[in-house]
């Protein structure tokens, strides 16, 4: 059976998974992550991604994305691992011939406050990989920059993020308060399980809104064949 086309709906918040082959290492150093770090907004101009938030652990790096075009995102995980494997491998040795698995996940995420939920989701994957207790001070992860501790001028903010506030000091500090508030069981359970089916994340009135601007079914179809014309329900 032919592979299901990667979900993709133009210009909407994407969440992508990149995960070290056989579950193993990728960043074994603060030089490797640093490296992939630099790399993420050149690689995200080079292919005209906008790049939202992203987190890196040891084994796994979570990247929330939006781009007009599909090809685009694939060029950009392409072009991120063309530049990092050369330089990571002068500095680690790697067990494989390949760092990452070779198929990286992917979810569409509904815009709105689905999105900034999914952007908390990317960047709480330190607290929920590495145990790191504070998301502020962790130096691989977009949530710095949107709770005001560092500046990084390259991240293209959510429209929801913008909403938060009528100034940086206001949008950093109402972030902050909504990370304290957490994501809840439920949504990260269902944004993770979209991640792994790659099925939409949304709610029900943006599933059928959208359907005709996707690339393809957004759900899964109900199991069974479809009732016919003749099919009796008595």
């Amino acid at each position: 059976m032919a592979r299901q086309a990667r979900l993709f709906i133009p210009d909407c918040p994407m969440v992508l998974e990149l995960q070290g082959v056989a579950g193993q290492d990728v960043f074994k150093t603060r030089e490797a992550f640093s490296i992939f770090h630099h790399q993420l907004p050149l690689s995200a101009a080079d292919e005209s991604i906008g790049l939202h938030a992203y987190c890196m652990v040891p084994a796994r790096a979570l990247l929330l994305v939006s781009s007009p075009q599909a090809q685009n995102v694939g060029r950009f995980v392409q072009n991120l691992n063309r530049h990092f494997s050369p330089a990571v491998r002068q500095l680690q040795s790697v067990p494989s011939s390949a760092l990452w698995e070779p198929r990286f996940k992917s979810t569409v995420v509904q815009p709105g406050l689905r999105s900034l939920k999914a952007c908390l989701f990317v960047e709480q994957l330190a607290a929920r990989a590495t145990g790191a207790p504070d998301l502020a001070t962790y130096p691989w992860s977009s949530f710095a920059a949107h709770a005001g501790v560092v500046n990084e001028a390259w991240l293209v903010d959510l429209p929801v993020y913008w909403q938060l506030g009528n100034t940086p000091f206001e949008r950093q500090s109402r972030y902050r308060e909504f990370s304290e508030q957490g994501l809840g069981d439920r949504d990260g359970a269902g944004l993770a399980h979209s991640l792994q089916t790659g099925w939409l994340w949304a709610d029900d009135e943006f599933c059928v809104q959208i359907q005709d601007v996707a690339n393809r079914p957004v759900r899964p179809r109900p199991r069974g064949r479809p009732l016919k014309a003749t099919d009796s329900t008595e």
